[in-house]
């Protein structure tokens, strides 16, 4: 049957069943042995042949891609989560993230994580101020902002700042 042969409850519940699917997906992400609950979240009865293939299309392509999960492992099913961090993130630094990645990038861990005053003690606590910033000068190093500081730090020297960016471009 041609798809545009489909009935209307035909149509509505292959929709259902791919909506189902995408939000179980979106929500839960995919892992070891997530097909077997999308069954349990799909209709259970289907109408007709066409609608029965469809349902067992999305559960052999959820099960084929929760394969490629470790065990115990959870993998994203949308970029919804990592935009949503980054849009955190972006609020968090305000007018400071013009200038580029900074150590504030270290607080998205807090971000998505449960914290309790406990653990923000013990984190405090177990990690020194200086080793903070030596990580931050190593993985991240200057950012922009620091770079143009830097240059044009001596307006005496201004030229031959202006000298060295001419070499560099």
């Amino acid at each position: 049957m041609a798809p545009d042969e489909l009935g209307l409850g035909e149509w509505g519940q292959i929709m259902e069943l791919v909506t189902t699917t995408e939000k179980f997906v979106r929500e839960k992400g995919l892992y070891r042995g997530s097909h077997e609950w999308l069954e349990k979240e799909l209709p259970v009865e289907v109408v007709t042949e066409t609608t029965a293939r469809v349902k067992e299309e999305l559960v052999r392509f959820v099960k084929e891609e929760s394969e490629k999960a470790k065990q115990g492992e959870r993998l994203l099913g949308s970029s919804e989560v990592i935009e949503s961090v980054f849009g955190k993130f972006k609020r968090l630094e305000g007018n400071h993230a013009k200038s580029g990645i900074t150590g504030l990038l270290l607080a998205i861990g807090a971000m998505v994580s449960e914290t309790s005053l406990k653990i923000v003690k013990q984190a405090l606590e177990s990690t020194k101020t200086k080793h903070v910033l030596e990580w931050c000068r190593e993985k991240l190093g200057k950012t922009v902002q620091a770079k143009k500081r830097e240059v044009f730090r001596n307006p005496d020297k201004a030229e031959q700042k202006l000298d060295q960016l001419k070499k560099l471009a």
